[in-house]
């Protein structure tokens, strides 16, 4: 029995290759014409190079959408498994479906322990499999009861090190790259089998006041405007001199993601809710997964920076009364607990949108019933573990909802940044407008709660739909919402309000006053805020529906502008310092869109750096 590590999948060659295919397939999303064609390709070179070998073709579901995987066997053993054609997310769904080709072909047995992090994408793939082998008149059942495979890390945790980082999303990249780059030896770990957390999630907008585009469009902005936006939409509740220093070092965090990290961003920009300005840059394939790939990369050609999955913190070492000197850790592939002493710690964990019981203890009105955007792993970890040696919490009760959900999945929509963008109206089921589509994310998603059955309707035209370029974009999300009826294509009103249950009489005037308002150029209704108002003049018609998700917790340990841990007495605690959503007091009682990018960036190379120079 062969046994593998996560560490060899995220670093060979062939996994960068994969996740280059899928960024490239995250912008432009193959045809089926093009699919087809691939697939032929595919069985070409098998018949070429694998003489004597038989192929079927499986199909599995996977988080975004359906994907075919090829099976080749040869003498009743598996030679190859392709993956033809999936749009899971990268550095997520392809490092997992990676891993798991090499284990079935080695181990030759479908007895294949899920990645941890990609579920739906591991259980797709082998159902994916399984289904080909039964194309191929095997026996999927014995292949499933064969002896399993078994994953270790190949790569040896060390003993000690200089700075050690908890949590492998784009905080936690910043700090360690970061650190690294000051000649420390650190260590980045996960408890997750794939990184990137809620960052490769999201859509990795990012504020950015002064950055390259508005100054070719000759938009005019500053620091100070984001600063005044981030409190003013915080209910000025949030630190005035950590926003500052979040808004100062926007532009600065852009740039190092550009050219430390390779990140490529499209020519465009976005206006989230609450921003006086359009000032968001947009990753080039309208996700964060653009960032925490690329930064994997960066992360594994550096010597000194050791990056390591399936690594559970459970416990800081701390000194009584004095520094922190340590990390206690559980191998969660192979059950054994070790201690990694350090210099210096950098908390990166996330919050805790996905920890229910959490969520209630701070604010009860965030139970069950409320679905989560956010990763499983967002289990609010680095808040306990720093609280157990004396660490302060602050702004806890702040949880904020992403009104733009999936009413089935809690999944961000991200078709429905067409919002975003100036196009489209909100309405209800009576068909009339409740919010403005550009208010605060707190002020949408509690309007929508206080509609006809909680949920509300995007409505958008074929014209939204082409300048914006986002059912393209996000091909795999539009085609999985339209199965489902999420989302409803028609070409006249009437059609498209009947079928989600909406008045299209009413619908149709709501309609027609939008438009008016948009020709004379103002909404004295609801006072739409955007820069420019696009009539809906002409099908087909989307009709999206959408329900508020938990996206994100304002509360966590409290720190100082130099990133460090404060304990309830107000006093830092020795070599610990925290980045990202696990750190609060930032966001006040709301989150404005494309804020957490510039915060997490900005904050996670500032601890890194501390964390690097920290001396006792």
């Amino acid at each position: 029995m062969k046994r593998y590590s996560r560490r060899q999948f995220l670093t060979g060659g062939a996994v960068a290759a994969l996740g280059g295919t899928m960024l490239l397939a995250g912008c432009a999303p193959m045809t089926e014409k093009e699919a087809a064609e691939k697939k032929k390709e595919q069985a070409a070179a098998t018949d070429k190079n694998s003489e004597g070998s038989v192929t079927a073709i499986g199909q599995g579901m996977g988080k975004h959408g359906n994907f075919d995987v090829e099976v080749s066997m040869k003498d009743g053993a598996i030679d190859r498994i392709t993956v033809l054609d999936s749009r899971e997310t990268p550095g997520m769904g392809d490092v997992a479906m990676d891993k798991m080709t090499k284990a079935i072909i080695d181990n030759q047995t479908l007895d294949v322990d899920t990645i941890s992090g990609a579920t739906l994408s591991s259980m797709a793939f082998l159902t994916a499999v399984g289904s080909a082998l039964d194309t191929l008149g095997e026996d999927t059942e014995d292949w499933k009861h064969r002896e399993p495979a078994q994953w270790v890390n190949d790569v040896e945790l060390p003993d000690k090190a200089d700075v050690v980082v908890i949590g492998a999303g784009g905080a936690g990249f910043a700090a360690a790259i970061t650190a690294a780059n000051e000649g420390k030896s650190v260590v980045l770990l996960d408890k997750m089998g794939v990184y990137g957390g809620d960052t490769a999630l999201s859509g990795g907008e990012m504020a950015v006041p002064g950055n390259w585009i508005q100054v070719t469009q000759g938009v005019k902005d500053s620091p100070e405007g984001l600063v005044t936006d981030m409190l003013v939409g915080g209910d000025n509740k949030g630190d005035p001199e950590l926003v500052t220093i979040i808004a100062n070092g926007a532009l600065d965090s852009a740039n190092w993601l550009t050219y430390e990290g390779g990140i490529s961003w499209k020519h465009d920009l976005m206006q989230f809710g609450g921003h006086s300005i359009k000032r968001s840059i947009i990753p080039i394939t309208h996700s964060g997964s653009e960032m925490t790939t690329k930064l994997t990369n960066r992360a594994n050609e550096i010597e000194n920076l050791v990056l390591i999955g399936d690594m559970k913190a459970e416990e800081l070492i701390r000194e009584k009364n004095g520094a922190v000197t340590g990390v206690k850790v559980l191998d969660q592939q192979t059950g054994e607990e070790k201690t990694i002493a350090c210099n210096a710690v950098v908390l990166t964990t996330g919050g805790f949108g996905s920890n229910i019981e959490m969520r209630m203890k701070y604010n009860p009105e965030m139970d069950e019933k409320i679905l989560s955007t956010d990763s499983v792993a967002a289990q609010g970890d680095g808040i306990v573990m720093a609280e157990k040696i004396g660490a302060d919490t602050i702004d806890m009760e702040y949880i904020q909802t992403y009104p733009v959900c999936d009413p089935e999945t809690g999944a961000l929509l991200y078709v429905g940044d067409v919002r975003l963008e100036n196009y489209g109206i909100l309405v209800n089921k009576e068909g009339k407008r409740f919010v403005e589509e550009l208010e605060r994310r707190d002020v949408i998603s509690n309007g929508i709660k206080a509609q006809t059955d909680g949920v509300g309707y995007l409505l958008f035209d074929q014209k939204a739909a082409d300048n914006t370029g986002l059912i393209k974009t996000h091909a795999d999300e539009y085609e999985n919402s339209e199965s489902r009826g999420v989302i409803v294509k028609a070409d006249t009103l009437d059609e498209v309000a009947k079928a989600q249950g909406v008045d299209p009489e009413a619908l149709k005037k709501t309609v027609e006053q939008w438009n008016e308002y948009c020709k004379k150029g103002s909404d004295p209704d609801f006072h739409y805020s955007g820069e420019e108002m696009n009539t809906i003049e002409e099908g087909p018609y989307y009709l999206m529906a959408c329900k508020p998700a938990v996206h994100y917790t304002m509360g966590g340990l409290h720190i100082t502008p130099e990133a460090e841990v404060l304990d309830k007495d107000g006093k830092p605690i020795a070599a610990l310092y925290a980045a990202g959503e696990v750190a609060g007091h930032k966001m006040g009682t709301n989150r404005l869109g494309s804020c957490s990018m510039t915060d997490i960036y900005t904050f996670g190379r500032i601890a890194g750096k501390n964390a690097a120079h920290y001396k006792a």
